[in-house]
């Protein structure tokens, strides 16, 4: 099996086991919290990922980015490089952990007042340093290509809180202050591990604050934190919009249904920029810019042809799979989930058609493409929401997400050109129509039932249509079926 492939699958794997032991704990979190108080959680999480993105100072990116270069030149530069990422990891922590606390003490009573909102922001401040030091040693992990015990540990976290969240839901009963506790010390036990599986690089690194050393990673991580800071504000600001405009209990459906998107993240765009970006970069510095041309194109075909097939099949299930964990009261947050799908289909594709940010070290497109994004999402937001609800701030923010991606696209093609699939995206999105359509018409009376029947309907009916008209697909499953029938043969 192809390297690349291996790590795709340790990702998606990971991606997939976590994201059903979401689905555990989903059901644990909206029935056992109001709706109010899962929105505040919501918002304290969203908050949080913004100020880790702003922390992280983008090194996450330039690890992967300079992990391989700094390899090939010698220990002594590789040494370097861990050194003072060490060091600024920690300088780092010390700054977002005080940047939260004045968050949370002037801002967060300007914006909302309720005691319980005040206390979970500075329960929160923990989160602040074990997430900043936990991303680079995962990207530490990731630039290294060690996708096998990095997937396995982030299952092994998500175990740990889904257990804590069953065993406090038992015996005390879940409010969100306790939840948010769980979910600190599952945090410091990821640390933990983290740190014993980069035990390698860490046993002879010292920290150290060489800015000679440093600049060039600041220089290429700045722009991408910048960026991720964005398209984190991107994803997460309209929160804020909803809370003000519409209140607690929007908000919790809202977040709701947005949270269940989110997992289609975690299985599609996660796995493939964890597998994809790092081997690129790679097979760049060592075969050169007309092989990873090559390998992108293929990839982008590859991933349009997949990422509709689970637009489709998402699109039917997400909603009765909300209702049957989550209840009746969330089911206002339904309309926006078919927007945040086809949303996050696109920002997937980011990792692929834009690879020339990466390689070329221009990650400054990212600022200036997510930065409108998040603008003009927060315009259409204002403007919208007070009027239309919850559809309008879905439908603004896949308006925003698009432009991103597109305006991505178009700057890193000049440099490192990959073409658009048309031909699979036209054939693919022939298949999704009936598909969709055929799994929304499924109509038993019973919300399980729907929910694998309209899921099984458009996924092999998409299948079977992506199969017939697709030579490329057919032929790469074909091929893989004849491997696996010969190794279980032999």
């Amino acid at each position: 099996m192809p390297p690349i492939f291996r790590h795709l699958r340790n990702y998606l794997s990971a991606g997939l086991i976590g994201s059903l032991l979401g689905l555990v704990s989903f059901p644990l979190m909206t029935r056992s919290l109001s709706v109010e108080d899962y929105g505040l959680l919501g918002l304290v999480s969203a908050t949080v990922t913004i100020f880790v993105s702003f922390a992280k100072l983008g090194l996450q990116n330039a690890i992967i980015r300079f992990f391989s270069e700094a390899r090939n030149r010698g220990a002594p530069a590789f040494q370097k490089l861990l050194d003072n990422i060490a060091g600024i990891s920690v300088l780092l922590s010390v700054v977002g952990v005080l940047l939260w606390w004045l968050y949370a003490q002037l801002v967060i009573p300007l914006i909302d007042d309720t005691p319980l909102l005040r206390w979970l922001f500075l329960l929160a401040t923990a989160l602040i340093p074990l997430k900043v030091i936990q991303s680079l040693l995962a990207n530490l992990l990731q630039a290294d290509e060690r996708s096998g015990t990095l997937s396995t540990v982030t299952v092994f976290e998500k175990v740990f809180r889904l257990l804590c969240m069953i065993g406090i839901v038992l015996s005390v009963g879940l409010s969100s202050e306790r939840a948010l506790i769980v979910i600190i010390i599952s945090e410091a036990l990821l640390l933990m591990v983290l740190l014993y599986c980069c035990g390698r690089y860490l046993s002879t690194t010292r920290l150290n604050l060489n800015w000679a050393v440093l600049t060039p990673l600041v220089a290429y991580g700045f722009p991408a934190m910048i960026g991720e800071l964005t398209a984190v504000l991107l994803e997460t600001g309209d929160r804020y919009v909803i809370q003000g405009f519409l209140g607690s209990e929007s908000l919790g459906q809202y977040a709701a249904a947005v949270n269940i998107c989110m997992y289609l993240e975690w299985v599609l765009i996660l796995a493939l920029q964890s597998a994809i970006v790092p081997h690129y970069v790679k097979l760049y510095e060592e075969q050169g810019r007309a092989a990873t041309i090559a390998f992108l194109n293929k990839s982008f075909e590859i991933y349009v042809a997949v990422a509709l097939g689970v637009f489709v099949v998402f699109c039917v299930a997400a909603p009765d799979l909300i209702i049957i964990l989550a209840g009746e009261k969330y089911r206002g947050g339904l309309v926006v989930i078919p927007w945040f799908a086809a949303a996050y289909v696109l920002v997937g594709a980011i990792s692929i058609a834009a690879a020339g940010v990466f390689i070329d070290k221009r990650t400054i497109l990212l600022v200036k493409w997510t930065g409108a994004a998040f603008v003009i999402n927060m315009i259409l937001n204002i403007m919208t929401v007070p009027h239309f609800g919850l559809t309008a701030a879905a439908i603004a923010t896949f308006i925003a997400m698009s432009i991103r991606t597109l305006g991505v696209r178009y700057d890193a093609c000049k440099t490192l050109p990959v073409d658009i699939p048309w031909k699979a995206l036209t054939q693919s999105v022939a298949c999704a129509i009936p598909a969709l359509l055929l799994g929304y018409w499924v109509n038993s009376g019973s919300l399980l039932i729907d929910l694998f029947a309209s899921a099984t309907v458009s996924g092999v009916i998409y299948i079977a249509l992506i199969l017939t008209i697709n030579p490329y697909m057919r032929n790469t499953v074909l091929e893989r079926a004849k491997r696996v029938m010969g190794s279980n043969t032999a």
